[in-house]
């Protein structure tokens, strides 16, 4: 797979030579990417404008440096689609599917949400995340949030049978049995 970079962001990397997850950062926070944050989402332009609200930054050390945003809050039941600054090259047959990393999910309470990126898409990756959890996360720049498996896709014809005898002419031990009907 190849990728491009459009934004200041991390390259995506494998945690180790053995990891199956492509781990994909979120760009730093220049000023095109927060507007492309905000417009992308429901964020107050204003507390932006402000460095209130939502926005966390670093310490300013004079009164006439500019507030440097290092982070936004995501708060409990939101969700925020990311801008990823990177653009890929998927392999053909291949698909990129979006995981949850272990410790982000587990310890924060994040979850991914769209997660195809088809192999014919030449757009800006995006993250999709959703705040599962109870308490509002900081998303840093810099920070981990998705990792993405490269998968092969079989592209098999999707066809209409009329009827379900035609679609299951040889009846099966789990028939129509579902959650949880083959035991616990």
């Amino acid at each position: 797979m190849y990728y491009t970079k459009v934004r200041k962001v991390l390259s995506p990397t494998r945690g180790t030579s053995k990891s199956a997850g492509i781990d994909f950062y979120v760009p730093e926070f220049t000023e095109q990417f927060l507007s492309d944050l905000i417009e992308k989402n429901s964020f107050g332009k204003k507390a932006f404008e402000l460095g209130l609200g939502r926005w966390t930054s670093a310490a300013k050390k004079s009164v006439t440096e500019q507030i440097k945003i290092t982070g936004f809050l995501l708060y409990p039941q939101e969700r925020v689609l990311i801008p990823s600054g990177i653009h890929v090259n998927i392999p053909e047959g291949f698909a990129l599917i979006a995981h949850n990393k272990s410790g982000i999910g587990s310890k924060h309470g994040l979850d991914r949400l769209a997660e195809v990126v088809d192999e014919d898409y030449q757009g800006e990756v995006h993250l999709s995340i959703f705040n599962s959890g109870i308490n509002e996360v900081t998303i840093m720049e810099n920070m981990k949030l998705i990792q993405f498996i490269l998968i092969p896709v079989l592209y098999d014809s999707i066809d209409e049978v009329p009827t379900l005898q035609e679609l299951y002419p040889d009846k099966t031990e789990r028939g129509e049995g579902g959650f949880g009907h083959t035991g616990h």
